[in-house]
Order: structure tokens, then C-alpha cells, then sequence
């Protein structure tokens, strides 16, 4: 055998080598539970609830959404739980108060799909609310919120240096998370923006100068449980494990609040 024959087959083991050790991010394994989970899956209750003091037309726009949890391998046309007992619970300095129902319904078609809604409830800025769902067969889901109060926009913060607006929201503790939506009747920019809990919030728009037209201002305000849901890293990797994730008890998804600011200004 002559030195090229011998070193042929000795990078094809070092390539095969080199190849097995690289660890490939959609194929390695990721982290790992430190526990084995023998039981096997129990049914609960799954909600998308947001209280909001705003309406509609003079419909409040609370609403609570209910699905039942399936297995991963099984399905079904829908989830959506009907028939459940949901109560909305007000407290006061962490004492319970008062509790109103809220029943499945479209409200007589003012609203495209049916919800868990009332007519009349709505809910106070700065208070505690919680939830009861519960339905027979599932473990009753509780949780609570508090509601952020409406943005405020600083007073004489309002500034455009002919290439971008700037102004600042007050801070609100209650409130985790923003959404502002500008919009000048054709075009509408939008910003995401965490709060620090500490600080004022202050916003950088830029637009075009143009006096003759109106531009409205939308800021959306999330309490802690909505803010948290709303940009949880839902990616999934192969091979890795995700415990699972909720902000209510005895369940799964999201219950909390919101406030809104609408502003038209030149």
C-alpha cells in the first residue's frame, strides 16, 4: 500500500470524526426535565380572558374565552367549552367584594362571535379582579389581575423637530407592557415598548410633515400576566423540553387586563 492509499481512508475517519462531534442546534439535544413524568394527561380548562373598562357602542368589550386541554395526539373539530360557570370576582384591598356571571352569548349580534361577556360589569381602573371557571370533569381555574389605568401622554411633551415626533407616557405600575399604533388616515407605523416599572415611557415616531393632515394616536396598556403572555417565546426546538406554561391556577393560558388611550392630534 503506498502513503496516498494509507491517508485516503485516514481523513474519511477524521471527516466521520469531526462530522458525529459538531452538534447540530436543530438535532442536539437541548434541556432536559430533571424528573420522569409517568401520569398521563389530565383534562383542564384553557382561557384567553382580557377585562378591558372600554366598549363598544355601549357593549363592554370584557370578554373570556374557555377550551378544554386535548392530548397532543388526539383531535377534535373544537374545544371551545360552552356550558362552563364563569364568575368574575372583584376584591377590594384583597378582600373579596362582590362576583358577577358572565354568560356564553354575541350580545344580540353586536359582536361577531359569542364569548363569555356581561352586560353589566365593567371593570375599574386600579382594582383587583379575579376569575372562577368551572366546569364538571376539570379542576376550577382561578387567577387574578389588576387593571391598568388609561395612558396618560406627559403634559407639553408633545414635540416634532420636522422629522420625528417625540412624546412620553406617564408611568404606570400596573402597566408592563405598550402597543402604540399611529396613523394618519393611509399609512400606520406601530411600537412595542417595555415598561420598567420605574420610568416614563417615551416614544420616537417618525413622519412626514404634513399640516393638513390628522393623525390619531392609539396606546394600548397591558397589566403583568397579559404583558408576560403576550411575548412568551413560543419557539419550539427538537429534542428539548418546555415545561408548561400559564399564568392562571389549576389550568392553562392567560387571564388578565388592559387599558386604552385614543388621541387625535394635527
Amino acid at each position: 500500500m503506498n502513503h496516498q492509499q494509507f491517508l485516503k481512508p485516514l481523513f474519511l475517519y477524521w471527516g466521520l470524526l469531526v462530522i458525529l462531534s459538531c452538534e447540530d442546534p436543530f438535532t442536539s439535544m437541548g434541556p432536559q426535565p430533571e424528573y420522569i413524568d409517568k401520569h398521563d394527561h389530565e383534562p383542564m380548562l384553557n382561557v384567553f380572558g382580557v377585562l378591558r373598562p372600554d366598549s363598544s357602542n355601549g357593549n363592554p368589550l370584557t370578554f373570556v374565552h374557555l377550551e378544554e386541554s386535548i392530548p397532543a395526539t388526539a383531535f377534535q373539530d373544537s374545544t371551545t367549552i360552552t356550558d362552563a360557570s364563569v364568575f368574575i370576582l372583584t376584591y377590594e384591598q384583597n378582600t373579596f367584594i362582590d362576583s358577577v356571571q358572565l354568560l356564553y352569548t354575541d350580545c344580540n349580534g353586536s359582536f361577531e362571535t359569542s364569548e363569555y361577556r356581561s352586560m353589566n360589569f365593567a371593570p375599574v381602573p386600579g382594582r383587583t379582579y379575579g376569575i372562577s371557571c368551572h366546569r364538571d370533569g376539570y379542576p376550577k381555574l382561578t387567577s387574578k389581575t389588576t387593571v391598568p389605568y388609561i395612558p396618560v401622554i406627559k403634559q407639553d411633551t408633545f414635540r416634532y423637530d420636522g422629522r420625528t415626533l417625540f412624546f412620553t407616557i406617564l408611568r404606570d405600575p400596573l402597566a408592563a407592557l405598550y402597543d402604540i399604533y399611529l396613523f394618519d388616515g393611509v399609512d400606520e407605523q406601530m411600537q412595542r415598548i417595555r415598561s420598567n416599572g420605574s420610568d416614563d415611557v417615551r416614544v420616537e415616531f417618525s413622519i412626514a410633515r404634513n399640516p393638513d393632515t390628522k393623525r390619531y394616536l392609539t396606546v394600548f396598556a397591558y397589566d403583568v400576566k397579559l404583558s408576560e403572555y403576550m411575548t412568551y417565546n413560543v419557539s419550539i426546538k427538537p429534542n428539548t423540553y418546555r415545561s408548561d406554561y400559564s399564568t392562571v391556577e389549576n389550568g392553562y393560558g392567560c387571564f388578565g387586563s388592559m387599558n386604552v388611550l385614543t388621541k387625535q392630534f394635527p
